[in-house]
């Protein structure tokens, strides 16, 4: 009886530890960020103020090209068009260099500070991850390193291959899309909301098509009932007709 019941509680511990040692291969961890000092290689707040401080000074240096420290209006218009693969770039770059001639590194600093990027949870990172750059197979890359707006810097400036390292993103491509897509919210804030004019007017005809029809639809429904109507009144007074003149000869 001893053995039967040792051999049961083996059997279950030998079931719980299989068990466990499958749910541990499906944990997802992060990959240890030597720049980082908080708990696993993750990056505490004073970690990404500090490395986002870097990566803004590395696109700093990126965007001046005669690297004497000061992004002419010249240097961000040739970054914008090259490196971006802006369309509009006019625009862009009168959003960018706006009223300044000349960007100095704190300049930059300073403006990204006060991008509501920097401001961004992980979630909101996500959901630009998504719908913006639209690589959502990173998802759970972005979730699992805790990637805030504070980090979008490092994104864009790529240092040490960040992206390939530590995010552990490879595509060529998606690399590539995401450092472009990082370095436009970094320099310029959040995406801007596209709007159709062309589907606001597919959509209006559409509505006024719809609202048109239902109302010759009502028209033709209550004319056809005005008809029934006259008809069912004029078989009524050719019945009343019928019954007097069958009193009459009856």
């Amino acid at each position: 009886m001893d053995q039967v019941i040792f051999y049961h509680i083996l059997i279950l511990s030998l079931f719980q530890l299989s068990k466990s040692n499958n749910n541990n291969n499906n944990i997802a961890y992060n990959i240890p960020d030597p720049d980082c000092t908080g708990v696993f290689n993750l990056c505490t707040d004073a970690d990404k103020e500090r490395l986002g401080r870097q990566a803004i000074k590395s696109i700093h240096e990126q965007m001046d090209d005669d690297k004497d420290g000061l992004i002419e209006a010249s240097e961000s218009r040739d970054f914008i068009h090259e490196e971006l693969e802006s369309k509009t770039d006019s625009v862009r770059h009168r959003r960018f260099q706006n009223a300044d001639l000349q960007i100095t590194f704190d300049d930059l600093w300073t403006q990204w500070k006060n991008n509501p990027v920097y401001n961004w949870t992980n979630d909101d990172v996500i959901h630009w991850l998504v719908n913006h750059v639209h690589l959502s197979i990173y998802v759970e890359y972005f979730r699992r390193n805790q990637i805030d707006g504070r980090m979008i810097p490092r994104l864009a400036a790529n240092e040490k291959q960040y992206i390939s390292t530590i995010m552990q993103i490879r595509d060529p491509r998606h690399k590539r899309r995401l450092i472009i897509k990082a370095t436009d919210i970094v320099l310029f804030g959040p995406p801007q909301r596209t709007h159709s004019y062309i589907k606001d007017i597919i959509l209006i005809s559409a509505l006024l098509i719809s609202v048109a029809a239902c109302l010759y639809a009502f028209i033709r429904h209550r004319k056809t009932q005005e008809s029934m109507n006259n008809l069912l009144k004029e078989l009524e007074t050719l019945q009343k007709a019928e019954g007097d003149l069958i009193a009459v000869t009856g």
